[in-house]
This record gives C-alpha cells, structure tokens and sequence, in this order.
C-alpha cells in the first residue's frame, strides 16, 4: 500500500523546554526523508510524534489512507526481560499487537459482532503475520544472526547480536511507512550494508 504521512506545526514543549518549532514536513510514497542534528535537537520526539505515540502540543497529524501501517523503529532496542528474540521481533514489526488485536475481534465475532473482524484480519496480513516465523529464520541467517537463538532470551544478546536483532525486524517488518531512528547504531560492515540494500529497494 502506498502511504503519504503529513505534519503541520508540529511544536512540542517539555517543561520550559521547547523541543519542536512549527515543523512540517510532508512523507510521500517513495520518498526517503532524513533528519540530521545533534544530539537533544528533538529527532526522536520528532518520529515518535509522526509514529502518533506522542501528542504534539500544536500542529496536526494526516495519514492517507487512514488504514496505513506507519512503523517506529527506535535506535535502542527494548530488551524486555522474558521476551525471546522471537517475541522481540513480533512486536517491532507490529505483529505482536495486530495479533491481538485480531484476537479480540476474532472473540467478538463468535458473540455475533463482526464490525472488526475485516479490518483486523487485513491488518496482521499487512504486517506480514502469516509468514513472519518462516521469514524470520531466513533472514536471521542472511544477516548472520544464528536462527538458534531466537528462541534465547534478548537480554543474553551482545551489543552486536542485539544491533542484528533490530536489523533482522526492519528487514521483517512491512509497515507502509517506516521510521528508522538512528538504525545505523552497533551494526557492522556487512550489516550497515544490507540495511543500505532495504532502503534503497
């Protein structure tokens, strides 16, 4: 699906802080968008306010289609305690909450309400939900990341085969619209180089 994803003043205040100005910026299909700036200019607040996970205290927000998959990929990977390789890269794809969210309409359409269920089921299809096991061993081994350990713990992972487990699920992920913020940080050569391959295709 192609996506554009508009921004309209954004400003955000922290505090006596303020963190974004009337930014505005306009992600069209195909496009690829850099934001360059030191450290603490915003960049992160910046993505998390298009990903709509944070409200701006001004400006606006559009996706068109409503029905488009925008996708935040943070620069540090959340290593949850509990939570496998496997399940890590569920969820960064967006698939961990698409599946839930299928199951709740899966639920309410055996009690006779099917509103939802349409619309759910395309989501963890869009997502990439009926295949990601099968593609994630592949591409977990194409990036050098033994397919054995997506089973294992995030939180036994070096740095480096954690920065591969954040490629692997920018690699996996489909979302319409993705932003990537700082995904260049612990990786290689060779990993630097297959993330250069996914954003140029």
């Amino acid at each position: 699906m192609t996506a554009t994803l508009v921004a309209a003043g954004i400003t955000v205040v922290r505090g006596p802080l303020l963190v974004l100005s009337d930014v505005s910026l306009t992600v069209s299909a195909g496009s690829r968008i850099g934001v360059v700036g030191p450290n603490g200019v915003g960049k992160s607040t910046l993505l998390t306010c298009l990903a709509g996970l944070l409200e701006p205290d001004t400006g606006s927000l559009s996706l068109t289609p409503t029905s488009a998959n925008v996708g935040l990929l943070p620069q540090e990977p959340e290593r949850v305690p509990g939570e496998s390789v496997e399940q890590f890269l569920l969820r960064r794809t967006g698939v961990t909450a698409a599946q839930a969210q299928l199951d709740a309409a899966t639920e309410a359409l055996t009690n006779g309400d099917a509103d939802g269920y349409d619309g759910a089921l395309q989501r963890w299809l869009d997502l990439g939900g009926a295949d990601l096991d099968q593609r994630a061993g592949e591409v977990c081994a194409d990036i050098g990341l033994s397919p054995a350990l997506l089973a294992a713990p995030m939180t036994s992972l070096s740095g480096g085969q954690a920065a591969r487990a954040s490629l692997a699920s920018v690699l996996l992920s489909r979302f319409d619209v993705f932003l990537l913020d700082e995904p260049t940080n612990d990786l290689d050569f060779a990993g630097l180089e297959r993330l250069e391959r996914f954003v140029q295709e």
